[in-house]
């Protein structure tokens, strides 16, 4: 039987098929960030701006007003590029509290006198001791970092704000997969700094993903890729096939992934970096361990627990948190696990929002009030001389 040959394309009409696909794509991504309600959108992507040294941060002075279908907030920049008040020299008798994290810590998702850092400070301040020093919470949360950018942000921009305490929030959720994925100058492989792993541990350095980073970076900062990517998932589950397992969540698997290992290596060294630092300047250092939604919501729970059954995989609902305290606990810094408050709290209903994994100001009320216990219970707020009002 004789195969006939296909028909060929000339260059010119493929150039323009493109041409078009792209021009499609270009408009539908700006008329749905024009239309706002992602992260995505230019009101929110202002905030930001390169910085040579710490990658990317917030803009000093930066001002937006950013609206959802789950909330609506105001957001301003001071002028040290923080989600807070200004920052003038610390004044005689406060003792300051800077507060490092991802958008855990930042929480565009509240107005900023509702954040746990805010509600942190009034509730020091309102059961302070007669003499005791006026305490300052700083909030130095960036939406998007991991342990890696957060020691870089400390290390040249946080270092000046004259912290008496540094409190690093780490992600259980995801910042271990952040630090392996950016870790490369922290834990390099030969030379100097940190001990190298033993060959047989070194596969870890290599990503899982077959996609570059990159175009991860694209898909998650695309409106229309983000669309894409959740219609093909709702069409594998109608035709039956296996729903993928999100990459964080291999973090809640046994055995632990060779990069997660990697990236508990990664974060525990910015800690420990971040301390030294500290250190050097006269302050202390704590931990505050953030759960996965999922650890908290039953109901997240029990859909993702059947995705990853799909999977031929168990999901271990506190592996992530127990792996971390094991990673971190060597270090000897005061470390709080902020699971027990959130998920014991009688108001355990309402405190994430329903289509995010971040808190309401219901969730940041339960877990100030936590990180008060935590705090006065350890030994971050003795001070070596009394402070005078």
């Amino acid at each position: 039987m004789r195969i006939r040959n296909l028909i060929p394309v000339k260059p010119s009409r493929l150039l323009l098929f493109a041409a078009i696909v792209l021009l499609q794509f270009f408009l539908f991504e700006a008329g749905l960030r024009i239309a706002g309600g992602s992260e995505a959108a230019p009101v929110f992507q202002q905030l930001f701006m390169s910085d040579p040294e710490v990658g990317y941060r917030l803009r000093p002075g930066a001002k937006a007003h950013f609206r959802t279908a789950d909330f609506e907030t105001d957001i301003v920049i001071n002028s040290s590029g923080t989600r807070d008040r200004e920052i003038p020299p610390k004044p005689q008798g406060e003792y300051r509290i800077v507060v490092l994290g991802d958008s855990l810590v930042m929480s565009v998702q509240v107005q900023a006198g509702e954040t746990f850092c805010s509600r942190l400070e009034t509730r020091l301040n309102e059961h302070r001791a007669a003499g005791e020093a006026r305490y300052r919470v700083i909030n130095a949360g960036v939406q998007g970092y991991g342990p890696v950018e957060e020691l870089a942000f400390f290390e040249h921009v946080a270092s000046r704000f004259q912290a008496d305490v540094v409190l690093i929030a780490i992600y259980v959720g995801n910042d271990a997969m952040e630090a392996n994925d950016s870790g490369a100058k922290i834990l390099p492989t030969a030379g100097g700094g940190v001990t190298p792993h033993p060959p047989s541990q070194l596969e870890a350095v290599k990503r899982p993903s077959r996609w570059p980073l990159w175009v991860r970076r694209l898909t998650r900062n695309s409106m229309v890729l983000q669309i894409v990517r959740m219609r093909a998932t709702t069409l594998m589950e109608r035709f039956g096939q296996a729903r993928p397992i999100d990459r964080a969540l291999t973090m809640y698997l046994p055995p632990l992934p060779a990069d997660m290992a990697r990236g508990l290596d990664v974060s525990r060294e910015c800690v420990r970096r971040i301390a030294t630092l500290a250190a050097g300047q006269g302050a202390k250092t704590g931990i505050i361990l953030l759960p996965a939604r999922f650890q908290v919501a039953d109901d997240d729970y029990d859909n993702l627990r059947a995705i990853v059954a799909d999977g031929g995989a168990t999901l271990v609902r506190d592996a992530g948190t127990a792996r971390f305290k094991g990673a971190l606990g060597n270090l000897g810094l005061p470390l709080m696990d902020a699971l027990p408050a959130l998920r014991d709290s009688p108001r355990r209903a309402g405190i994430f929002f329903k289509t995010t994994a971040h808190l309401t100001v219901t969730g940041h009320d339960v877990l100030a009030a936590g990180l008060e216990s935590f705090l006065r219970g350890s030994s971050l707020l003795d001070k070596t001389q009394p402070a005078k009002n």
